[in-house]
């Protein structure tokens, strides 16, 4: 029975996704876990013929710098897509950093990169790219700052799109992480330090996390 159970979303909801759980007869709250902040930055002397991407954080900054943008190297479908939909030119597409890294490595091991990403940004993609002397030039253009809400009522199940959003959600809620619905296996890692009953989305996207959110509680 899928009535009156609570979900809760660990990435504020726009009105289309918000539908795809409240036409289910769930009730739901969302909050941003993470607030993104903007970095300064310089980019004299940074070439941005071929850029990574493994974020959607940092598609605002590239749409500032459009023009200079020549190629583009990119973690996720979503991302790809908004990406693709301002008139940039999509390389490469992967469904993570370690999948993108192998692309790189294989095919375009004589370019030179730059990677656009945040303070936060995981190590394996860079790792990957050091490992093989790739060329590329790290451009930190956001921070995330974590935000430990607590709340008062137990929920059915939390959604999860981040390693950090994990951490951050338990530190705050240490009795209230039943079940983890996550983007990806990344996440899902950080969510099996505070609980075994984790669900994994099938693709990294808020859509398909719903999806699988909805899924889980129904069978539940």
């Amino acid at each position: 029975m899928i009535l009156n159970r609570r979900i809760l979303s660990t990435k504020f909801l726009n009105s289309s996704q918000s539908e795809l759980l409240l036409g289910t007869g769930l009730s739901m709250a969302h909050y941003d876990v993470l607030k993104i902040i903007s970095t300064s930055v310089s980019l004299e002397q940074i070439s941005l013929n071929h850029v990574i991407i493994t974020s959607w954080n940092a598609v605002d900054f590239l749409k500032q710098h459009h023009n200079q943008v020549k190629q583009l190297y990119v973690v996720g479908e979503k991302t790809a897509q908004r990406l693709a939909d301002s008139g940039f030119k999509i390389q490469v597409i992967a469904h993570n950093a370690s999948a993108l890294s192998q692309l790189i490595i294989e095919d375009y091991s004589t370019k030179d990169f730059t990677y656009i990403c945040g303070v936060h940004r995981r190590d394996e993609l860079p790792q990957a790219l050091l490992s093989t002397q790739i060329n590329f030039t790290e451009v930190k253009v956001y921070d995330s700052i974590a935000v430990e809400k607590s709340f008062d009522c137990i929920f059915d199940a939390v959604m999860f799109f981040s390693p950090r959003g994990v951490h951050a959600f338990a530190k705050a809620n240490p009795q209230n992480l039943h079940l983890a619905i996550c983007i990806g296996e990344t996440t899902a890692t950080a969510a099996r330090m505070y609980t075994q009953n984790v669900k994994v989305a099938h693709k990294t996207t808020v859509e398909n996390t719903i999806v699988t959110a909805v899924k889980a509680l129904r069978n539940d």
